[in-house]
């Protein structure tokens, strides 16, 4: 198991404008990304990374908070909010990188990255994880790119979060094309769920969790 936190990505620097400082800032990831390679038979190797991006919601500037969830300003709150982009996207590049260590090593890699993205496939921190064709441009890194298990969900049923009525797929895992080559079917449990903003406004927060796991099978390779 390796754990990662701000190591292929410096902590970037930011000057606070709400709150003038005489020198920038560091800003570092709310939480490592986790690292498992799990031997197979036959001498194959799986690659696992699991990780838990920073959540859309404004991050913390020094003096601009009244309270956990009160701004003192709309400036200080859009600072914020744009911090928290810097820590998700910023994340999101350095598992994208640790990702391109795997292939340099393995061409053929085995690779499965899961977890709360806190974004759905649209967004910015997907993208940068995927790194499809139409974002390259190039269809020669087609090998290096990452493909969501969860499209073989039917449509109705592809959600892991329910947000003020609203049906949402933050939670993702995605697979290398030779771990791809291996997928027998996938499911994403979300039968019981209910929705958290009305668990968060009302204290009655859900035994497990607000968000339903997204399942995968797989075949073992050929030796």
């Amino acid at each position: 198991m390796r754990q990662i936190k701000n190591e292929l990505v410096a902590r970037p620097r930011v000057a606070l404008v709400s709150t003038p400082r005489a020198s920038p800032v560091a800003v570092e990831w709310d939480r490592p990304l986790l690292l498992a390679t799990i031997a197979l038979p036959g001498g194959a190797r799986l690659h696992v990374l699991n990780l838990h991006l920073r959540a859309p919601l404004a991050a913390f500037i020094p003096g601009q908070k009244q309270g956990a969830f009160a701004w003192k300003s709309v400036g200080g709150w859009a600072e914020g909010f744009a911090l928290a982009a810097i820590k998700r996207n910023g994340q999101a590049l350095e598992a994208r990188l640790l990702i391109e260590q795997l292939f340099a090593a393995e061409p053929e890699a085995l690779i499965a990255v899961a977890g709360d993205f806190n974004a759905e496939a649209a967004e910015v921190p997907t993208h940068i994880l995927r790194a499809e064709t139409d974002d390259t441009g190039n269809p020669l890194l087609e090998p290096r790119g990452l493909v969501p298990v969860e499209a073989v969900v039917p449509a109705d049923r592809r959600y892991s979060v329910i947000h003020a009525g609203c049906p949402l797929l933050l939670d993702h895992l995605l697979a290398s094309r030779p771990l791809l080559r291996l997928l027998r079917g996938a499911a994403i449990h979300n039968e019981g769920l209910g929705d958290e903003l009305v668990g968060y406004a009302t204290g009655r927060n859900a035994p497990g969790s607000h968000h339903a796991p997204v399942v995968a099978e797989f075949a073992l390779p050929k030796p």
